[in-house]
């Protein structure tokens, strides 16, 4: 016999409804263009990042020499989002 205690990060349907879920966190995705350079992919690609140590330079636009540079940070996974973020706000303000 088996039986579930709800805890309070348990999900509480509301009366008459199904349980409601969390959104899943989906990783930006990127890929390895180059020795120092990925792209950055999201519904086709978006933009770059381009290790220049000691920092990540991040980059808007495609391809690569139409890309314009947005950012410097010191952590890739940083940069990766900061080009997602940058590409998307810049679609949604077309």
């Amino acid at each position: 016999m088996s039986a579930k205690t709800h805890t309070a990060h348990d999900p509480q349907p509301i009366h008459g409804q199904a349980p409601t879920k969390a959104p899943a966190l989906a990783e930006p995705l990127y890929e390895r263009v180059d020795i120092d350079r990925y792209v950055v992919l999201h519904d086709g690609p978006v933009g770059y990042v381009e290790h220049v140590s000691p920092v990540f330079v991040c980059y808007v636009g495609h391809p690569y020499l139409r890309a314009t540079e947005v950012a410097q940070v010191h952590d890739f996974h940083d940069a990766v989002k900061t080009v997602l973020h940058r590409a998307v706000s810049i679609r949604r303000a077309q």
